[in-house]
């Protein structure tokens, strides 16, 4: 990954100093289970700890003479050890016995950052909508003007769906937090017992069956995870630049000194909201990869993953990461202009309050639909008074077949937006703003 979009916190957890450390933690994890269990001498993990020691340097170098990593640590680590503990560090285990319990706590050092950034973007937007909630704003479907929202409404749909998120990912962490210690298919040589406690001694929980590895729907649902967070603020940074539009000009990202283009200086571009958009196809990129290994294993074990993983895993969860942080101080620095809401909120001349007069003429006793129906009426009155560019309340008070109906005080009431306010108070009294 490009160091530019690696938050330091999260890139040491998938630094090969921390994972040769977490192979090792659950290799003397097993030690003390088998001491627990009577299957060897008291002390043996007392010796191995006080003595152990290793750097990347040397794993790396061992592991370019064999290509065989595990190996490669293991004859660093070896000879560091007291003759009498040398015969019981590996003993009875496989690579991958020691490898998916690590891969498992990396996802779960990951996942703690991910939570807090989830929660701490979801206190930046739960503010911003309260600061907005009764800011108008026109609300567009199809990329159409269609009727009044607020900006705090259209940043609490973004809240409550990464509230989703998170409640998704707290839910779902016990189905793929899971280690093994199950040996080379899945047979157990070792006493089950010893998967049972090291599991519990590092924070996770053992997988209920296993071959060699644990299955790897596990993994595609962490990534599934991941990249549905990944879409969600890609469609925020999308709705970002659309709103940033020289056309439209509602928001405006915060800008750097001396930024911006390098050959039109007028330029003041949603650079960070393109950012997430462009490294959020990544991350879904990496799902199809990750759906090919759950596919594509055959019988107890193949290497189908493991070259992949090495990528997809942890670029994976830094990319998330980053992408919270930065649509986080995204949403910080937003500027947002009320006036250029309301004046795009009155473009169309009052067209956007179409359905509140038909609603008003079938309450007055006009047939909703059909031809001679107020849908049809309002829309053909609608459209002329845009493509004539004229206020609509003109076209309307102009037009018989309404003015039997209504009074010009009854059409005037249908063209206010503070109808469509009505009910904000309830909806985020839901979120508790």
């Amino acid at each position: 990954m490009d160091p530019r979009y690696v938050k330091p916190e999260i890139g040491t957890v998938w630094e090969k100093g921390n994972k040769y450390q977490r192979w090792l933690d659950v290799e003397i994890a097993v030690l003390e289970a088998k001491e627990k269990l009577g299957l060897i001498p008291l002390g043996i993990t007392t010796k191995v700890r006080a003595s152990v020691k290793f750097t990347v340097a040397e794993i790396e170098a061992e592991d370019k003479r064999i290509d065989q990593e595990m190996v490669a640590f293991l004859n660093v680590v070896g000879p560091t050890l007291p003759p009498e503990a040398r015969p019981y560090l590996h003993d009875g285990l496989t690579s991958f016995d020691i490898w998916d319990p690590t891969t498992t706590l990396q996802m779960k050092d990951s996942g703690e950052l991910i939570k807090r950034a989830m929660k701490e973007l979801i206190g930046t937007l739960k503010e911003i909508a309260g600061t907005y909630k009764k800011a108008l704003e026109i609300g567009r479907t199809h990329g159409v003007h269609a009727e009044p929202i607020t900006f705090g409404l259209k940043i609490l749909n973004w809240l409550g769906e990464m509230e989703r998120h998170l409640e998704d990912y707290e839910a779902n962490e016990s189905r793929f937090l899971l280690g093994k210690v199950s040996g080379a298919v899945g047979t157990y040589k070792l006493d089950p017992r010893i998967e049972e406690i090291v599991c519990e001694k590092l924070g996770i929980s053992p997988a209920k069956i296993s071959t060699q590895i644990v299955a790897r729907d596990r993994h595609f649902l962490w990534l599934s995870l991941l990249a549905s967070i990944a879409n969600s603020l890609e469609k925020f940074a999308t709705n970002i630049r659309l709103l940033q539009q020289t056309e439209i000009s509602e928001v405006q990202e915060a800008f750097k000194e001396e930024g911006g283009s390098s050959a039109m200086p007028h330029k003041l571009n949603p650079n960070v909201a393109e950012r997430i958009c462009s490294l959020a196809r990544l991350i879904r990129a990496y799902l199809i990869v990750a759906g090919e290994n759950q596919a594509l294993c055959w019988q107890e074990r193949s290497l189908d993953a493991n070259a992949n993983e090495r990528t997809i895993l942890p670029d994976s969860a830094m990319t998330v990461y980053y992408l919270l942080c930065a649509f986080n101080q995204e949403m910080k620095g937003l500027k947002v202009d009320t006036d250029r809401m309301l004046e795009n909120l009155n473009l169309t001349k009052g067209v956007i309050y179409s359905e509140d007069v038909m609603r008003t003429l079938t309450n007055k006793g006009m047939p909703r639909d059909g031809k001679d129906g107020a849908r049809m009426l309002i829309q053909e009155l609608a459209q002329k008074a845009w493509r004539e560019r004229r206020e609509f309340r003109q076209v309307l008070l102009e037009d018989p077949r309404i003015t039997a109906k209504l009074s010009a005080e009854e059409i005037d009431a249908c063209l206010r937006p503070e109808e469509h306010l009505r009910n904000i108070d309830q909806i985020f009294a839901r979120f508790e703003i």
